[in-house]
């Protein structure tokens, strides 16, 4: 693989942070929080900068609550702070260095690559499997508590 330099520089420029910081506002639907970091909006993200240039981020504890539609089930939230950290190294770290290695079928979080395009690809993969077997199955698998085990 070829090595691929300046990443975290790139990761630490203000305009790339602020980027982020306003797409996880956006999507964040505790709006409260969203609120609340926006009131020292520019403070917050030269924060952010700061702590990362000197390698003393430190990620805080989840927002934990339950939900009860359409079943109850225990959410676990990360702060704002955190969420900008995550999709700044996944936008510039991870995915610029990883994605020409992945499989096609690989869509968690890749561009052009959502929920409609792993369906595309399922039904594909089912129109070449229907002559060869009279009988298809899928096995869903979800790992109890798999995430909440993650510190």
């Amino acid at each position: 693989m070829k090595r691929i330099g300046n990443l975290y520089d790139q990761l630490l420029e203000y305009d790339n942070v602020k980027r982020i910081a306003n797409d996880v506002c956006t999507k964040t639907k505790d709006k409260y929080a969203v609120s609340r970091f926006k009131l020292n909006y520019n403070q917050n993200i030269n924060n952010i900068i700061k702590l990362l240039e000197s390698d003393s981020y430190v990620f805080g504890k989840y927002n934990v609550f339950l939900i009860h539609e359409p079943k109850y089930r225990i959410i676990m939230s990360e702060r704002i702070p955190d969420k900008i950290v995550n999709h700044l190294v996944a936008d510039y770290v991870l995915l610029p260095t990883i994605d020409k290695c992945l499989i096609d079928s690989n869509v968690a979080t890749r561009v052009h690559k959502g929920t409609s395009y792993a369906f595309d690809l399922l039904v594909d993969y089912l129109k070449k499997l229907m002559p060869l077997n009279s009988k298809i199955y899928c096995l869903k698998v979800d790992i109890t508590k798999y995430f909440y085990n993650i510190d």
